[in-house]
């Protein structure tokens, strides 16, 4: 006897062990973000978040979350581009780390690494940041909002690990 493929109301059955759609939790799942460590002569550039919003007065790297239909890399030149007014190179994927920052925020973030596309650009800062300071790799570093960018900071000054490379093709796309 051949067996017939599972149709989709089967296919419910079986991955929902029974349960009727209005039984099913709502979806719970980190959301994407993107940091850049952008590095220049031995510095790496911070961010001070703004009063009013999420962790303000603290410091932090460049990034947020990737927008719905955007890659990671877009979105890291996108954040760079809103938050300091530079434009930057991203040259590799230092890590991904998840961030656990409050019961209901959870994020999964993908960690670049990026250097000025010109060093005559100075800095300026936008969107969620109010003040951009640069810092030696080594620290000391201001009181951070983000206990995973203190450790990716200091984690590649200890390593000078140049991460996984990204294609040039998409390292330094305009963003508009």
């Amino acid at each position: 006897m051949k067996e017939l493929p599972l149709q989709p109301r089967q296919i419910f059955q079986v991955y929902d062990a029974g349960l009727r759609p209005d039984q099913h939790p709502p979806a719970r799942n980190p959301f994407p973000g993107v940091v850049v460590l952008i590095e220049d002569r031995g510095r790496v550039l911070l961010g001070r978040r703004a009063e009013g919003r999420f962790l303000g007065g603290r410091w932090c790297l460049p990034g947020g979350f990737i927008e719905y239909g955007e890659d990671f890399l877009s979105a890291g030149l996108r954040e760079v581009r809103e938050e300091t007014g530079l434009d930057v190179r991203i040259e590799s994927i230092l890590s991904v780390v998840s961030n656990f920052l409050t019961p209901k925020l959870h994020t999964l973030v993908v960690v670049l690494l990026a250097h000025l596309v010109s060093v005559r650009e100075s800095a300026r800062p936008g969107d969620d940041i109010d003040a951009l300071a640069w810092h030696p790799l080594e620290g000391p570093f201001p009181e951070m909002a983000f206990d995973a960018d203190s450790h990716i900071i200091s984690r590649f000054h200890a390593t000078h690990l140049d991460g996984a490379p990204v294609d040039e093709r998409f390292s330094a796309l305009r963003v508009i």
